[in-house]
């Protein structure tokens, strides 16, 4: 198992780079004392578990792990961190880590965590990536499942994730193939079908639900994208009950 360490205190570093090469089947690929030098490395090798701190300079870690769920990179991530805000460790939770240690880290905790990391990684069949395999892409993905009945917009998502509107566009666009506000769109009058199969429930009322206001709108769309407007849609569903 392939282990990097990041940490721009010497003692800290060189204290976990010596406990963990103690291990049997463990190697420490790199040891650095800063993310910038850490992401240039992990650009071009691979790693199974990376530790890092989170206040560091020039590039923080939560930072550099943003950058690296950008690329896909999968490895099992365990923040050692001097802070226990709760602002740092709810970030950390979006971004897919795997724990939050707050120091002086006990060794044996740090060891067990990591060889349950092995164990699962001895245990893990590879398999093929699902169309949204990017970890922020699907964070967004789930929020706008969860909230498409409010107003939506990109910034605010983009802010429940921590990452600028611009970095999520793109992201967004590159793994789904949509801009999101298409995608919200889309969602929305999904919803809307599946409503529109409950008799008691009209238009106007059906694209409240869904988050878009105008009832006029909603209709529209939904007969640019079906190709019939949501009553003759509603009307071909009893047709087809029947």
């Amino acid at each position: 198992m392939e282990i990097v360490i990041i940490d721009d205190e010497p003692k800290i570093r060189n204290g976990l780079k010596h406990l963990l090469e103690r291990q049997e089947g463990w190697t420490v690929a790199g040891a650095f004392e800063n993310a910038v030098d850490a992401l240039g490395y992990l650009s071009h090798h691979c790693a199974d578990v990376i530790i890092t701190d989170i206040k560091m300079p020039e590039l923080n870690g939560l930072e550099m792990l943003a950058r690296l769920r950008e690329r896909d990179m999968d490895a099992d991530v365990i923040i050692v961190s001097g802070y226990s805000d709760f602002r740092f460790a709810q970030q950390a939770i979006e971004l897919g880590v795997l724990r939050y240690m707050v120091k002086p880290t006990n060794p044996r905790e740090l060891l067990q965590i990591l060889r349950s990391v092995e164990e699962k990684k001895r245990g893990t069949v590879k398999k093929p990536a699902p169309a949204v395999h990017n970890l922020l892409v699907k964070k967004a993905v789930d929020y706008i499942e969860s909230h498409y009945s409010e107003k939506l917009s990109l910034k605010e998502i983009a802010e429940k994730l921590y990452v600028t509107p611009n970095y999520l566009s793109d992201l967004f666009k590159r793994h789904t193939g949509k801009n999101i506000s298409v995608y919200i769109t889309d969602v929305r009058l999904e919803k809307a079908k599946e409503y529109l199969t409950i008799p008691e429930c009209n238009v106007a009322s059906i694209s409240e639900r869904v988050g878009i206001g105008n009832s006029r709108y909603f209709s529209n769309i939904f007969k640019k994208k079906y190709g019939m407007t949501p009553s003759e849609y509603r009307n071909r569903s009893v047709e087809f009950e029947t």
